[in-house]
C-alpha cells in the first residue's frame, strides 16, 4: 500500500447541512412560513455529508469521525468502498476524520487528519422510517445559553422505524421512549434496551385535552415533565402519533423553561410542517393553535416567559427542583 489521500471533505472546509427548504425556511421565516411546505414532503432532513478518499491494493477501510482531534470517542464505520455518506452531524461544528485502510494480509496505513466545520440551523435527524425527526439542541435562550445537543429529541412514532433507524438510534444513545399516546404499548420498537414511558400526553391549551383541560390532563402533562426532569432518563426521545401536536406542547414548553423565547419557539413548531408526519391530517392551522398556547401562557403571573412557564407547570404539581433539573440537564 503505497498512499492513502483525502478527498472530500476538504481539509478546513464548511459543509452545509440544511436541506434547500430548511435553508428558505430560516432565511425567510415570518409566522406561518411552514405552511408554505405543509404537505410537500419530508423535506426537514439534514443533507448527507460525502466522505471519499483514494487508496491502492486494499482490503477494507475504518472511517473514524469524531469532534476531537484526539478521536476521543470517535465514531466509527467499516466500509470496501472508497467513500462513505452520514447524516446527523451536529451544525456549526468542527470535525475530524481519518481513514485506516487494511490489507489483505493485515498490513494497514493510516491517513492524515483532516478536519472540516459544520453549517446548519437545525439537526433534523434521519431515522430509517420515522418522520419529523429532529434534536432540541442549539437553540438560544434570552440569555446566551445554548440548549445542548445529544441530549432531547423529538419525532413522530415509531411503530414503522426500519432496522437502519434502529442502529441511529442506538448510535444517537437514546435511552428512553417517551410515548406520548398512551396505550397498551409494552416495549419500545426503537429497541429492546431502551426504556418506555408511556402517557397520554396533552394538546396546547383551552380544551378538555390541554394542560389547563381536564384533571386527567393536566395530572398527564405533569407526568411528562416529571419524567424530562430525571437525569437517568437521559438521552430521551419523545414522540406521539404524527409528533406535532402533543410533542409540539411538550417541546414548547421545555425550551421556554430554559428560555426561549417567541419567535424561535413557534418557528421550531412550525418545522413540522416540512415533513410528513406533520401534515398527515392536513390541519393547516398549526401556527395559529401555538399562538393561542403562548398568549395563553403569556397571561399567567411571571416577569419573563419563563418565569410564566414556570408558574404554569407549578400549578399542575411540578416543583422548583423539577424545574431546575430540567434546566440543568438541557443547558449544562
Amino acid at each position: 500500500m503505497d498512499f492513502i489521500k483525502l478527498i472530500k471533505p476538504k481539509l478546513k472546509s464548511t459543509v452545509v447541512l440544511d436541506s434547500e427548504a430548511v435553508a428558505d425556511y430560516f432565511k425567510n421565516y415570518t409566522f406561518g412560513y411552514g405552511l408554505n411546505y405543509f404537505g410537500k414532503g419530508e423535506l426537514l432532513p439534514m443533507n448527507f455529508v460525502k466522505f471519499e478518499w483514494e487508496a491502492e491494493n486494499t482490503e477494507y477501510y475504518e472511517v473514524y469521525v469524531a469532534d476531537n482531534a484526539h478521536f476521543t470517542d470517535a465514531e466509527k464505520y467499516a466500509t470496501k468502498a472508497n467513500s462513505l455518506e452520514l447524516t446527523n452531524l451536529i451544525p456549526e461544528k468542527v470535525y475530524y476524520w481519518k481513514v485506516k485502510a487494511v490489507c489483505k494480509n493485515g498490513a494497514w496505513k493510516d491517513s492524515d487528519i483532516y478536519d472540516f466545520k459544520t453549517s446548519g440551523h437545525v439537526r433534523a435527524l434521519t431515522i430509517g422510517g420515522v418522520s419529523n425527526a429532529r434534536d432540541l439542541g442549539g437553540a438560544v435562550t434570552k440569555d446566551g445559553k445554548t440548549i445542548k445537543y445529544g441530549i432531547i429529541f423529538r419525532s413522530a412514532n415509531g411503530d414503522s422505524v426500519t432496522d437502519d433507524g434502529k442502529e441511529v438510534v442506538k448510535r444517537l444513545g437514546i435511552k428512553t421512549d417517551l410515548d406520548l399516546r398512551g396505550g397498551e404499548i409494552k416495549k419500545s420498537p426503537f429497541g429492546d434496551s431502551i426504556k418506555l414511558i408511556t402517557i397520554n400526553g396533552a394538546y396546547y391549551n383551552g380544551n378538555e385535552t390541554g394542560v389547563d383541560g381536564s384533571e386527567e390532563y393536566r395530572n398527564a402533562f405533569r407526568d411528562e415533565l416529571k419524567v424530562c426532569a430525571n437525569p437517568d432518563n437521559y438521552p430521551l426521545l419523545f414522540h406521539c402519533a404524527i409528533g406535532r401536536d402533543r410533542t409540539g406542547t411538550l417541546a414548547f414548553v421545555l425550551q421556554a423553561l430554559c428560555g426561549v423565547e417567541k419567535e424561535a419557539l413557534i418557528r421550531e413548531y412550525e418545522l413540522s410542517c416540512l415533513t410528513v408526519g406533520g401534515a398527515t391530517d392536513g390541519n393547516r392551522g398549526l401556527a395559529e393553535k401555538i399562538t393561542e398556547f403562548y398568549n395563553f401562557i403569556d397571561s399567567l403571573d411571571g416577569k419573563t416567559f419563563a418565569d410564566k412557564t414556570a408558574s404554569l407547570v407549578k400549578s399542575l404539581g411540578v416543583t422548583d427542583a423539577e424545574i431546575n433539573s430540567i434546566k440543568r440537564i438541557l443547558l449544562g
